[in-house]
């Protein structure tokens, strides 16, 4: 009688252990898609394509191969203007999500337009960098703002003297007469056409111990 409760017990904790295996096995094969790049990026880059396809495939654009974040575990395709690279945009899959920065980065061109400050910046910086004139900051409306040909050209990098964006600065002065500070801004842009670079959209912020008075001009914000 024992021996058959024995024989009992034994086929009960050997179904149990296989029960058990079998759990293990089956939740280590869904982790392991999740975590292992090669396993799971082909279910996703066909995801991606088919999101791509149901959203923007009017457009004449080129596609870089899929790409694996391991820092967030994301998957993305960037897909590039033909005539210009930098100009872009990536689809993104994350945790089974989609998404997409289009809007920002191909139509407003964000990631174009922070590089074109960057340099214009750059440049402003290096000419002013031993005078009164501080805190000098660049700024572009977005991509989708500008024609045809002012996008061409910003894409080309012709950004420096054609008054596509909008500079602003501080000084310190000792008076706010109008005479002395309308010669303040001349002579900031008569030094920066100098340079190559002109714009006449600006925003001058003078302080006279702590008085403020701020001067703008150009049509920027119109």
């Amino acid at each position: 009688m024992v021996f058959m409760y024995n024989k009992k017990m034994n086929r009960l904790m050997i179904g149990q252990a296989l029960l058990f295996g079998l759990i293990i096995i089956f939740f280590g094969i869904i982790i392991v898609r999740e975590k292992v790049p090669s396993l799971k990026s082909k279910n996703v880059e066909e995801d991606i394509n088919t999101y791509y396809e149901e959203k923007y495939s009017d457009l004449d654009v080129l596609s870089s191969d899929l790409e694996y974040n391991k820092d967030d575990n994301s998957y993305s395709i960037t897909y590039y203007n033909k005539d210009y690279k930098e100009l872009n945009f990536t689809i993104t899959s994350l945790n089974n999500k989609i998404t997409d920065n289009y809007k920002d980065n191909y139509v407003k061109g964000k990631d174009v337009l922070k590089r074109a400050s960057k340099d214009v910046l750059d440049k402003y910086k290096d000419i002013f960098s031993n005078t009164n004139y501080e805190n000098i900051k660049v700024e572009f409306k977005d991509l989708d703002e500008y024609n045809k040909a002012e996008v061409i050209d910003i894409l080309e990098g012709n950004i420096y003297n054609t008054g596509y964006y909008s500079v602003s600065y501080y000084v310190k002065v000792d008076s706010l007469d109008e005479v002395y500070l309308n010669n303040l801004i001349n002579s900031f842009n008569t030094i920066a056409a100098d340079n190559g670079l002109v714009t006449n959209n600006y925003s001058v912020t003078f302080d006279n111990n702590g008085i403020i008075k701020i001067v703008e001009g150009g049509n920027f914000n119109e």
